[in-house]
């Protein structure tokens, strides 16, 4: 088992997961969106569309 000390991102919300970022546009606007693989889905912040993680595989950047 690794020591602590040597685990990258210690003490950070996503230590010990495999959390990769998708990146999207907003069907509705085209605003660039940033999401994770852990999350179902994001707010637009410039229109405030509910986007899925599905809607992110359709309309990569």
């Amino acid at each position: 088992m690794k020591d602590a000390e040597d685990r990258p991102l210690k003490g950070c919300a996503v230590e010990g997961r495999n959390v990769i970022p998708a990146y999207c546009r907003c069907p509705e606007c085209g605003h660039e969106l940033e999401m994770f693989s852990d999350e179902l889905d994001t707010t637009c912040p410039n229109c405030g569309k509910d986007v899925t993680m599905e809607v992110c595989k359709v309309n990569p950047t």
